[in-house]
């Protein structure tokens, strides 16, 4: 798809480094097969495997353009685990704990980032999402404008017409099970900044919910509008709306008969959640049903970038990851 194309190409100009801790897994390494035929990032492999080299010849990987590292063997191991027991001390982690945590591939590759090694990193395909986002967040830290961390795709259905051509943002959809009010607004934003920077087009946010514009009565609804409450208050520049119902959120002939009045219905292109069984239910019955290409889900508000994957990725959606993750490093610098 031709946003997903863009991405591969800016990737390919960033020219940065992203570490992929699970070279254990047979679509990592094919998905870094890809990445280095057609340059699209300079990579890290982690991985305890004394077959690695056979396996990356039978899937026609060349490894001599990419750094395999064995944190089990690296002298950086006891260095990282005194760096994460500096950064984790004040929570009672001992000496021993912290050489337990540098000792698991994702944490190290985390710390890989932190300390500049890395640029981002890219991780999920056997790791669990709470896995990943504590590694992210204990060694990469919160970033200092949004202190929320969150997930969020990018989504492209084909043959669409709503969003931007068929392509949007969905937030949260992995991290906050019931973000408050606060944590919405600030998911939001996120969200809407991610946007800007991978689709190249002003953002125009929606609070999601089962009702529009005081439809409905309950609590639920309330935290909706209290959301965009805040975000008029923090985040003026953004434009935001909500609360609205996906019909009127993105289908122009529903905005004006439920939310005319609304300078986001019927033309949203980010899609903010008021839960997570709702973002996590959503994403997958696009993905599903739809046959939309996802990618994500990609953490906001660290320091550095970081992408977590579904353990049910495919190949295409790892290198995706990787090209999204390149991007948001220019951001970054």
């Amino acid at each position: 798809m031709e946003i997903l194309n863009k991405i591969r190409q800016r990737a390919k100009e960033a020219k940065k480094t992203i570490v992929l801790p699970e070279a254990d897994d047979d679509r990592i390494l094919q998905a870094a097969k890809i990445v280095v035929e057609e340059g699209l990032a300079k990579l890290i492999l982690l991985t305890a495997d004394a077959n690695l080299k056979s396996r990356a010849d039978e899937l026609g990987l060349d490894l001599s353009s990419i750094k395999v590292i064995n944190p089990l063997e690296s002298p950086l191991l006891e260095e990282y685990s005194n760096k994460f027991f500096e950064l984790r001390k004040h929570k009672g982690i001992s000496i021993e704990e912290s050489k337990e945590h540098m000792s698991k591939f994702v944490n190290f590759g985390a710390m890989l980032v932190r300390e500049g090694v890395a640029e981002g990193i890219v991780a999920g395909a056997i790791t669990t999402t709470a896995d990943v986002a504590k590694a992210a967040i204990y060694c990469i830290g919160f970033g200092e404008k949004i202190r929320t961390i969150s997930s969020c795709f990018l989504i492209t259905v084909p043959d669409c017409a709503y969003g931007a051509k068929g392509t949007f943002v969905f937030a949260d959809c992995g991290i906050v099970p019931d973000p408050s009010p606060l944590q919405m607004a600030n998911i939001a934003a996120s969200a809407a900044e991610l946007f800007k920077l991978l689709v190249e087009e002003e953002p125009r946010v929606a609070l999601l919910s089962f009702s529009t514009k005081g439809s409905a009565e309950h609590e639920m609804v309330d935290k909706v509008v209290r959301a965009k409450e805040l975000m008029e208050k923090k985040y003026p520049e953004l434009v935001a709306d909500g609360e609205l119902q996906l019909d009127a959120a993105i289908v122009p002939d529903v905005a004006k008969i439920k939310a005319p009045d609304s300078n986001v219905a019927g033309q949203a292109n980010v899609l903010v959640f008021p839960d997570l069984n709702a973002g996590n239910i959503s994403y997958k019955m696009v993905q599903r049903l739809a046959k939309a290409e996802v990618v994500g889900p990609m953490m906001n508000g660290l320091k550095k970038p970081c992408s977590d994957l579904s353990r049910g990725c495919t190949i295409n959606e790892v290198v995706n990851a990787v090209c999204t993750t390149a991007i948001r490093v220019v951001e970054n610098k």
